[in-house]
């Protein structure tokens, strides 16, 4: 009975272990440095270019990219499973649990507010709350805010949204806004590509950690089961860290 029993699980298990990478995971890809852009020769790369790869070489699945997709189109994509998971998500974001289900989480992540070096902001003010008060204009990333007090901005009529870190870098420098706020690295690293000086405001902003979102049209529970174990035992052998550590050292330079 035992024998009868174990040789029809070694069958019923492929399938099942199978069934996240049927097809390559579809994603979408934005210039988002240092997470994920094309390099000179055209080769994706960045930080989570190369985590979701380990994920999906653990887990002897694929990662399929698509370009050029607006920041507004990506969750009804992801709803409708056109979409297959969207890196770097917060476990506040839009999405409903019959819609996307979250992976546990994979690294750290750090909003960070900045300045023009040349257009300081005034003494006393230490908080969002002051810079909307004192009649400021914030820059923002467009698309759903995980950031409460940007709607508040809004519908001040004192935000400008940018689409991605180098035009909110362009808008900055053209004096659109006063505060810039975003990921502490992207925004670094367009700063200085874009030759513009910024200083780093103490103004809390957040500090929060954040997973994979996956497309319930694709991803099972006994899936994300799968995805879970492949993150923890990567995270165990160091090889996520190793990655982390190639690129964050760097965008702090």
């Amino acid at each position: 009975m035992y024998r009868r029993l174990l040789i029809a699980l070694l069958f019923i298990a492929p399938p099942l272990l199978a069934a996240p990478c049927a097809r390559p995971w579809r994603v979408p890809l934005e210039d988002w440095r240092p997470y994920a852009f094309a390099d000179a020769d055209g080769r994706r790369t960045g930080l989570e270019v190369e985590l979701l790869a380990a994920i999906a070489r653990e887990l002897d699945c694929s990662v399929e990219y698509v370009p050029d997709l607006p920041r507004n189109r990506r969750l009804p994509m992801l709803a409708a499973g056109d979409l297959d998971l969207l890196v770097a998500a917060s476990y506040d974001g839009p999405g409903t649990p019959e819609q996307v289900v979250y992976t546990r989480p994979y690294r750290d992540e750090e909003f960070s507010a900045f300045a023009r070096a040349d257009a300081p902001l005034r003494p006393g003010i230490k908080t969002l709350e002051d810079v909307l008060d004192g009649g400021l204009r914030l820059l923002a990333h467009r698309g759903p805010s995980v950031i409460p007090i940007v709607d508040r901005f809004a519908a001040a009529g004192r935000l400008t949204a940018f689409e991605d870190y180098a035009k909110g870098m362009q808008q900055l420098r053209l004096d659109r806004g006063d505060v810039l706020i975003g990921d502490r690295l992207a925004v670094m690293f367009a700063a200085r590509a874009a030759g513009v000086a910024v200083t780093e405001l103490t103004l809390p902003v957040r500090r929060d950690v954040v997973a994979y979102k996956l497309s319930r049209q694709r991803f099972d529970e006994s899936d994300v089961i799968l995805f879970n174990e492949a993150i923890l035992r990567l995270d165990a052998q160091g090889e996520l860290r190793r990655i982390r550590n190639r690129w964050l050292p760097a965008a702090r330079r």
